[in-house]
């Protein structure tokens, strides 16, 4: 199994190979080692290494558009701007808050100098059922990919809408704050990560505003959470995000969250595998 394992992984390392992409010797014998320790059979094995390969090229090729966005040769933001609208226009608006890389230009609309692929919604997990309800009876609007109560217990719905990917994560609110439970959609293994985190101190009067769009309101989450976020995780596109941000933060509103939040907790995580026949049904849509 060992041999076969390294054989595969060599293969794959030939094949990033032509896309100018090259790993130390030193990495490689980290990934095949944590492999052996963490996986109980080679397909699993496999199944991981396609996992690592394919988001090795994702990023790559993000980082070929961002070059391009940047250059204004490329921009998808027309399409985010089209989700958002529809999104303000439905029903289901005043119970979702957008959050996440989109907030800065949809609040401001200035042109991201990056690729945004996808719209980030949060929903109270008790306002979920009036939602759920009004997205599957409008499924030529709002595809939905993968709903997690198909499942498990109620994480939220990865969508299609207007052809952008739209994830929809719920929350709820304990004593010690908010509670924010997503999922990340696996397909090579046929499962869906789900994870709970709590993020003390942090309540939904702190962190979201309402703002006019397109004659329309939506809930956003406050640049001012999102500039803290985007402060501690420091990639290449918070960067680029950052920029945007300190035009529009609130420096004394970033000094009292900071003060009110500690750091996040994960409370829950689990790997739950998918019923084949929804997955197929998942992947048509």
């Amino acid at each position: 199994m060992e041999k076969e394992l390294y054989d595969y992984i060599m293969s794959k390392l030939a094949e990033l190979a032509t896309y100018s992409i090259y790993y130390p010797e030193e990495k490689i014998k980290e990934v095949y080692g944590s492999l052996l320790e963490s996986c109980d059979s080679l397909d699993e094995m496999k199944k991981r290494v396609d996992d690592m390969f394919k988001s090795v090229l994702l990023e790559k090729q993000q980082a070929a558009l961002n070059e391009k966005a940047k250059e204004g040769e490329y921009s998808n933001f027309d399409k985010i701007k089209e989700v958002a609208n529809i999104i303000a226009a439905s029903p289901i608006a005043p119970f979702v808050t957008i959050y996440g890389g989109s907030v800065p230009y949809l609040i401001t609309g200035e042109t991201p100098q990056r690729v945004i692929g996808d719209i980030d919604l949060s929903a109270s997990i008790e306002n979920m059922p009036q939602i759920r309800a009004y997205i599957k009876s409008h499924p030529e609007t709002f595809k939905v990919i993968v709903d997690t109560t198909d499942y498990t217990d109620d994480y939220g719905l990865e969508l299609k809408i207007n052809g952008v990917n739209v994830s929809l994560f719920t929350h709820e609110f304990t004593p010690e704050g908010r509670i924010v439970r997503n999922f990340e959609y696996k397909q090579s293994t046929n499962s869906i990560d789900v994870k709970a985190t709590l993020f003390p101190g942090i309540f939904d009067e702190d962190t979201t505003i309402q703002s006019g769009f397109n004659g329309h309101t939506l809930n956003f989450e406050c640049p001012e959470y999102i500039y803290i976020q985007k402060s501690v995780a420091l990639r290449e596109k918070d960067r680029i995000d950052l920029e945007v941000l300190k035009k529009i933060v609130d420096e004394k509103k970033i000094d009292f969250l900071k003060k009110k939040s500690s750091m996040p907790k994960v409370i829950f995580s689990e790997s739950v595998k998918m019923n084949k026949v929804n997955n197929k049904e998942a992947e048509i849509q």
